[in-house]
Parts: C-alpha cells; sequence; structure tokens
C-alpha cells in the first residue's frame, strides 16, 4: 500500500513509519523539517507545510491511506490550539480536495469519554488527579516536552518515596490545579468535532491513552471505542512502538471506519 504519513518526523510518525516500512508499504513522509530524516528504501520524505492547502492536497494524492499524527506543540500556549485545531481543518480540507480514501487522525485522550456524557477533560478530577496518579517515569517525560520543572520535582518525590503508591501530591496538584485551559489536549477533542457525524470522507479517529509515552514495545494491545480504560482506578497508558502497531494494523484492516477509538497495552512503570 501506499501511505502518507503527515507529521513522520515526530515521536509517533517516526514509529509508525517504521512499522510501516517493515511491512513492505511504501512511505511518503510529510512534514516541515522533513530533510532530517535519512534516506531509507520504500521512503519518500518531502517537506509540507499543513496550513499550505494547496500544496498538501497535491502530496496527498494517489495515496491508499493518510495517516495524520501531527502535534501543534506541548507549551500551554493558545498557538498550540490554533494549530491543533485549524490545522486539521486543513488537512481534512486537502484530503477531500484529493478525493483522498481513507484518513486515520491521531488526536488526544481528552475526548475520552469516562462515563456517558462525560469527557476526560470535563472530568471533575481533571487535571489534578489525572497527573497526580501518573508514575514518575512519565512525570519525568512530561518535564521533557513542557519545559515545566515542577514535573521534575514531582517525579524526585515518588522516586525517594516521599509520595507512596496512591498518596497526593499536594504540590504536583497545586502546580497543575488552574490548568483549565491546555491548548493541546483541547485542541485535540475539537478536532473530534470536525469528523464526528461525517460521511462525506472515510476517517477515523485515534485517541492515544492518557499514558501515552516513550518505551519498549510489547507486541500487542487491546481496543476500546470512545471510552477511556482504567486498570486498577488509574488510566491505562500505552508505549509508541505499541500504538503505531495499532496504527499499521488499521492502515491494512480498516476496521474501525468512522469510530473514534483508543488502543492500551502493557503499562510502562
Amino acid at each position: 500500500m501506499k501511505v502518507a504519513v503527515i507529521g513522520h518526523t515526530g515521536m509517533g510518525g517516526s514509529a509508525l513509519t517504521q512499522q510501516l516500512l517493515s511491512r513492505g508499504h511504501e512511505v511518503t513522509g510529510l512534514s516541515l523539517d522533513a530533510e532530517k530524516v535519512p534516506s531509507r528504501n520504500g521512503l519518500t520524505s518531502v517537506r509540507a507545510d499543513i496550513f499550505d492547502v494547496p500544496d498538501l492536497t497535491e502530496k496527498l494524492k494517489g495515496h491508499d491511506v493518510v495517516v495524520s499524527i501531527f502535534s501543534g506543540g506541548h507549551e500551554v500556549d493558545l498557538k498550540v490550539y490554533y494549530r491543533q485545531a485549524e490545522g486539521t481543518r486543513r488537512i481534512i480540507k486537502a484530503f477531500r480536495d484529493a478525493k483522498g480514501k481513507y484518513l486515520m487522525y491521531v488526536g488526544g485522550a481528552a475526548s475520552l469519554f469516562v462515563k456517558p456524557g462525560l469527557q476526560m477533560f470535563d472530568d471533575p478530577r481533571f487535571p489534578r488527579w489525572y497527573f497526580g496518579v501518573q508514575p514518575a517515569v512519565h512525570l519525568r517525560w512530561l518535564g521533557d516536552i513542557t519545559g515545566e520543572s515542577f514535573f521534575y520535582d514531582a517525579a524526585a518525590r515518588k522516586e525517594s518515596g516521599e509520595i507512596k503508591p496512591g498518596q497526593s501530591d499536594q504540590v504536583l496538584e497545586d502546580c497543575v490545579k488552574n490548568w483549565k485551559q491546555v491548548p493541546l489536549l483541547e485542541g485535540c477533542r475539537i478536532a473530534l468535532d470536525l469528523f464526528e457525524g461525517r460521511s462525506d470522507f472515510t476517517w477515523s479517529f485515534l485517541s492515544p491513552p492518557w499514558l501515552y509515552r516513550p518505551g519498549t514495545g510489547s507486541g500487542k494491545y487491546e481496543l476500546s471505542v470512545d471510552y477511556m480504560i482504567f486498570e486498577n482506578g488509574v488510566p491505562t497508558g500505552i508505549a509508541v512502538p505499541d500504538l503505531a502497531l495499532a496504527l499499521a494494523d488499521e492502515v491494512e484492516n480498516q476496521a474501525l471506519v468512522h469510530k473514534h477509538w483508543t488502543v492500551y497495552g502493557t503499562q510502562i512503570d
């Protein structure tokens, strides 16, 4: 198959590209910094700006599947919300103008339901509890991608045993308590609104679980539609390679058309 991956230089996009190439697919990688990707058999890296709809339209033509795994950014900055929401709208327009066959989109956990009628981002436990239950390794990764030093401090308290498993970390919770606006999460949530209920093009929308981060893949995963999955009262997670595995399987099987779905796997401690 011929697959276009939008955002192939990022964490998830590079993992998906590797997975697809290992299966013998022909991949067109589309990113602003495409030139940094080493040449590989089966991979064509092309510089692309998702905000340039005419150009993106031309570059999406002729593919069996288009996978969008771009991110508007991790900063707590409203510009991230704009890039995610408006970028999604333009990707959809370019895909439709290109007469694409199947658009797969990777969004965020905020749109998953924790119970009927209640999305994760609207859960009264967000943001305090959701950040508080994260293990140290995930907190350190959040520090890496957001630049917020209090995540490292919280990780250190957990690693030292100062904060016991299941115990509340009041310092961390106070740091995030006012995060009622989280641009990337909200941008991904409104992105779902641009897909749901539409039958004028073929799509699926994958929301990674709350604890999605780098790690060693287990080679397996479980699926859920619309709902966040919890294990022992804590949101589930998945390693990047296993999310890429799930995406590659859907590229080939196309079993989740017009579905909002998530995947989860072995927790990374």
